[in-house]
């Protein structure tokens, strides 16, 4: 019987998130939004966002949590986010984490019609 022995490469497994980067839906922060899931990659934080959620008074434009500086720093010279734009590409992520690629592919290409 074999396990693994990152969680982190579990999750990225059941989330099946694509290595190509022409699987991403194009359009609307398309390129944000990849750019983010690959520092989110880096960062190990995939089961951080599957696990975690921000106070509800505070949403991820106002959370002041570690991993949020850890993503924006992590995005570097290429962070063209407003605080807006940030929050919404954090909830992304954190869907893509829950409910899967596929599942917010299928979502994303739904309401974009």
């Amino acid at each position: 019987m074999s396990s693994i022995e990152n969680p982190e490469e579990q999750t990225i497994q059941s989330m099946d998130l694509p290595n190509d980067s022409s699987e991403w839906p194009e359009g609307f922060m398309t390129y944000d939004l990849k750019l983010m899931a690959n520092v989110v990659t880096k960062l190990e934080l995939w089961e951080w966002f599957r696990m975690e959620s921000p106070p509800e008074n505070e949403g991820y434009q106002w959370w002041g949590h570690e991993n949020i500086n850890k993503i924006s720093e992590g995005l570097g010279k290429d962070n063209n986010h407003s605080g807006a734009s940030f929050a919404f590409a954090m909830r992304t992520m954190q869907y893509i984490a829950k409910e899967g690629f596929s599942q917010w592919k299928k979502k994303n290409i739904k309401n974009a019609k």
